[in-house]
């Protein structure tokens, strides 16, 4: 059973307290750690490279006070805390001083432990760094495939703009967050208590009077947390809007250029861009107070603990490594603040995305459903009612409908009638809520889409086309095509001739829904792209409506060709492409009016008359 995360709004962010952040982002963050599991060896080797880097930061403070001892003697006798194989080494000459070997010896020990760290650093980030790339992908895949898979009502209702924002950008957001944390989570906190260990080894006073103020350090952090998770949710909300307006200038932007909208339609996205930059700003420097904060509020403690050092009279060398590892506790102690700060900057993204994951797609294979492996055509509405969501009126009511294998049915009716939601209820686009649609006798739902979707053909008036090669877009139709069924499939839809005078024939690019090509071109490759698909069940909705005369006259005998011996559905609004019909079904307002031939139905439907007059002229005064 799927996990299911409760929507969570910006306002909800922005008005929670911080023990309230904590328990609602407890769900959302331990499904995203659940990504890990699949790499968790590459994770666990990057923690230990952070536990390598904690205890480097250890050894080097270790290095410092054996360096200060020899450089700054305070006691009898220099070099007498050095290890046992290292003290005979460092007998003090005449002038009370170490030798020169020995202190350069020691003191480059320092860039030795300084080496070792930076490389355990690089590994500790690489790994992680490797880690949420990999999860990014993984969640990016999984959000872009179950999208794919929501029914259509789901688009309709959806912004595109919207739904990139969410598969792009808030996936990425919620990696970094997962990057931060699982770097830090561990990493930092181990680098601490090594830092604070070798200071309570040396000089246990020094460490409690440096380290009382430290707890302090967490007030501003909670001082900016809510205006961090207030300005990070509005950004990523304008952030949402500004795709959403680049979005449709682009998909519009014959729209855009036929009015001369340019200009509105910068000006749009330059408020949205400067309302996102100053929420950006905001967060940022909420982030960034944090440093200077932490920061001011521990040097009150680092002067108190110099302040006993004075009166204690510590050793040189002693001082030198707990002032050494004072400067080691802080970037981590910074480090670990603002995990916290990008946690809360994160859940609106990492809540919104599994809020898609949980939604189940509106329709459904049902768990005993079939492949559809031999189809004959026989297609049969029985009592269909469907109305669309919003809408208080049935878009088909009670349409009962039966179209034997191998016929041709024509639907004609005006706009609204209910002709394409049939089409669109036959490839199960949409669930009827009432009544059953039935392929051979088979209810669709006892039939997997993919495979229902595979045994039909559609040819629709909106023809779209991809930003791709004429090849490539033809192939759409039969992924596994060769090349000479491409091209037999683009001259049977009279495609071949325009096609082979492009610049580079069947490679070339044809532009965004193929702009770079007329009306009837397109409509041509969307025609070459059914016939490839060699279905056994052809929709034509208004197949012909953007080609010329002598090009419809070419299609329509190719039609006629590739319509023998399979179901064909065809809309057309010009009568004189369906008058041979095996029947013509007559729509208004949802409801099958009347079915039948053309002679027929112009002598005994006044509705299918009434159309056929207003488009043939043949109205009496």
């Amino acid at each position: 059973m799927a996990e299911t995360t409760k929507k969570i709004s910006r306002k909800d962010i922005s008005k929670m307290s911080f023990g309230a952040f904590l328990h609602t982002a407890r769900e959302p963050y331990r499904r995203l750690f659940s990504y890990l599991k699949p790499y968790r060896r590459r994770f666990w080797l990057g923690i230990f490279f952070g536990i390598c880097f904690a205890g480097a930061n250890a050894g080097l403070v270790w290095v410092m006070k054996h360096a200060g001892d020899l450089v700054m003697p305070s006691t009898a006798k220099p070099g007498s805390s050095l290890p046992i194989f290292l003290r005979d080494l460092a007998t003090p000459g005449p002038d009370g001083r170490s030798p020169m070997g020995i202190v350069v010896l020691v003191c480059l020990a320092i860039p030795v432990m300084m080496a070792l760290r930076g490389l355990f650093s690089y590994l500790n980030a690489y790994c992680v760094l490797w880690v949420s790339q990999h999860v990014l992908d993984d969640i990016r895949q999984q959000v872009y495939r179950h999208t794919l898979g929501q029914a259509l009502e789901f688009f309709n209702r959806q912004k595109a703009g919207d739904l990139v924002q969410t598969v792009f950008n808030q996936t990425r957001i919620a990696q970094q967050a997962l990057t931060s944390i699982a770097s830090d989570i561990v990493k930092q906190p181990v680098t601490i208590v090594s830092a604070v260990g070798m200071m309570v080894y040396y000089d246990w006073k020094f460490t409690i009077v440096a380290l009382l103020l430290f707890p302090l350090c967490l007030v501003p952090v909670l001082i900016v947390s809510k205006k961090v998770r207030k300005s990070a949710a509005r950004e990523e909300e304008e952030a949402g809007g500004m795709m959403v307006l680049m979005h449709e200038a682009f998909g519009g932007i014959r729209v855009v250029k036929t009015h001369a909208r340019e200009d509105y339609e910068a000006q749009r996205f330059n408020e949205a861009n400067q309302a996102m930059l100053r929420f950006v700003m905001k967060w940022r420097k909420a982030i960034e107070m944090t440093g200077p904060a932490v920061e001011t509020v521990a040097s009150f403690g680092i002067s108190g603990a110099l302040v006993y050092a004075w009166s204690a009279k510590l050793p040189n060398g002693t001082m030198l490594a707990l002032v050494g590892a004072l400067v080691l506790i802080y970037p981590s102690f910074k480090a670990l603040s603002r995990v916290q700060l990008m946690m809360q900057k994160c859940l609106a993204s990492t809540t919104k995305i599994f809020e898609l994951l949980d939604r189940a797609p509106s329709i459904q294979d049902a768990a005993d459903a079939k492949p559809l492996v031999t189809v004959n055509g026989g297609i049969r509405f029985e009592n269909v009612t469907f109305t669309y969501a919003g809408k208080d009126e049935p878009a088909v009511k009670g349409v009962s409908l039966q179209i034997p294998a191998g016929s041709t049915c024509a639907l004609v009716g005006e706009s609204g009638s209910g002709k394409s939601t049939l089409l669109a209820l036959l490839q199960r686009l949409y669930e009827p809520q009432s009544g059953a649609v039935t392929i051979d006798s088979r209810a669709l739902q006892a039939i997997t889409q993919a495979s229902l979707r595979e045994h039909i053909a559609t040819v629709s008036q909106d023809v779209f086309l991809f930003h791709d090669s004429i090849r490539q877009n033809i192939r759409y139709g039969r992924l596994e095509a060769t090349q000479t069924e491409i091209e037999d499939a683009a001259r049977m839809a009279y495609a071949h001739d325009f096609i082979t005078q492009q610049p580079q024939g069947y490679e070339t690019v044809i532009g965004d829904k193929g702009c770079n090509l007329s009306g009837g071109q397109q409509q041509r490759l969307s025609i070459a792209r059914a016939l490839l698909k060699n279905a056994p069940i052809l929709l034509l909705d208004e197949a012909t409506s953007a080609l010329d005369s002598e090009s419809e006259q070419r299609i329509q005998a190719a039609l006629e060709t590739l319509t023998k011996g399979r179901t064909v559905i065809a809309i057309a609004h010009r009568l004189s492409t369906i008058l041979k019909a095996d029947q013509i079904v007559v729509m208004d307002r949802g409801v099958v009016k009347a079915v039948g031939k053309h002679a027929d139905l112009y002598e005994k439907s006044p509705e299918y008359r009434r159309l056929y007059d207003l488009q043939f002229s043949h109205v009496t005064a």
